[in-house]
């Protein structure tokens, strides 16, 4: 059996201590995490499949600026800011959220002036303003089962009436399939860092009906799209 398949179709609740891993994980991954971005070291897969994903990169990007996202603009779980400097492009002031000091300390648009950054873990953390548009990139998958709901219905809080929402993911066969990926089991990944270590960390795939349904029990019309390879997107509005 691959090791990288998913063992075990049931799941445990993930635990504090699990989150805390995950964490720790990208606070140790923070200088090498563009590397897997950017298609680079052991990311660098030839020029043809390099070429369709940055291919697939730009469709989702596409459908973002065609829905015209404005206004006050959030974006939970920024990170190094592989998309922060697009949403900086549409907003007129632009919070980024995330846990990591060491992620962020990459991400360009930190030092911009219409960029509040608050360094927050997002599990517990909860929102002091409303926001016209909210976004969040390759973390849906970090989010245990059994918070997707509570996350959601955060995100509803956070929205203005008729505010928007973006997100994009990992599809599951290209998720699952990364060279740092050691073995998935239940709702966890192990993965390996360029230093040899190995961590734990959430990693869960949502068929586009479970986060559709999930996001309207949040009161949010959220319509969920795939690329032809790789990338898993939705974008949609609240409806209360």
């Amino acid at each position: 059996m691959n090791s990288k398949k998913r063992e075990d179709a049931s799941y445990e609740s993930v635990t504090d201590q699990q989150l805390q891993e995950q964490l720790n994980y990208y606070r140790e991954r923070a200088p090498e995490y563009d590397d897997w971005w950017y298609r680079h070291g052991a990311f660098h897969h030839g020029d043809e499949a390099n070429r369709i994903w940055f291919d697939e990169i730009s469709m989702v990007k596409d459908a973002f600026q065609a829905e015209h996202f404005q206004g006050d603009f959030l974006e939970l779980a920024a990170g190094t800011g592989t998309w922060s400097c697009l949403f900086l492009k549409e907003a007129r002031t632009l919070t980024i959220v995330d846990g990591s000091v060491e992620m962020l300390s990459h991400n360009p648009v930190v030092a911009e002036p219409k960029v509040r950054t608050i360094i927050a873990d997002l599990f517990h953390w909860s929102p002091d303003q409303l926001y016209d548009s909210v976004a969040f990139t390759f973390w849906i998958s970090h989010l245990p089962r059994e918070r997707m709901g509570g996350f959601f219905s955060m995100i509803s809080r956070c929205l203005k009436p008729e505010g928007k929402m973006f997100f994009v993911d990992d599809r599951e066969a290209a998720g699952t399939r990364e060279s740092h990926v050691v073995r998935t089991s239940g709702q966890t990944m192990v993965r390996k860092l360029n230093n040899g270590d190995h961590a734990a960390i959430v990693k869960n795939f949502f068929s586009d009906k479970e986060i559709e349904q999930i996001a309207a029990d949040a009161g949010i019309e959220l319509h969920v799209r795939y690329t032809p390879t790789y990338f898993q997107y939705g974008i949609g509005s609240k409806t209360v």
